[in-house]
């Protein structure tokens, strides 16, 4: 009989890093569309950091240039990425009016029993999916 090799126990999420076309445009959908704080820039300014409080950077953004490929849906590749908004129905109710106030799409309604989410896109096309997770009724 073979022994397997040790399993790799991750703990946590660290950081998540998409490509992007324009740093910049992207800072403004993270920073001011979902409110993430911006922690500067690395790489002569081709990367931005940005957190949601925890860590130094929970995303990060490296810019490819404008002409690069948009992501490609149903492709293998980066599906989404989800952000927890609050506990409440109330707070992804605001959410969406937020996103719509600035003419992001707003699609891919999910419901379950403990969580509820909606989605939007960023300047790339990246799928980004904003939930709340409810608490006990």
């Amino acid at each position: 009989m073979t022994e397997q090799p040790p399993v790799i126990r991750v703990e946590e999420l660290g950081h998540v890093t998409l490509f992007v076309r324009d740093v910049e445009a992207s800072a403004r959908f993270y920073r001011d569309v979902l409110g993430l704080v911006d922690r500067g820039r690395g790489k002569g300014g081709r990367i931005a950091f940005f957190s949601a409080g925890r860590h130094h950077h929970d995303l990060a953004c490296q810019a490819v240039g404008p002409d690069a490929a948009a992501p490609t849906p149903g492709a293998p590749g980066l599906y989404h990425v989800a952000f927890r908004i609050g506990s409440t129905a109330a707070a992804l109710t605001a959410a969406r009016r937020a996103l719509l106030a600035r003419g992001l799409p707003v699609f891919g309604e999910w419901r379950t029993e403990d969580s509820h989410s909606i989605s939007t896109r960023d300047p790339d096309g990246h799928e980004i999916e904003l939930y709340v997770e409810l608490g006990p009724s």
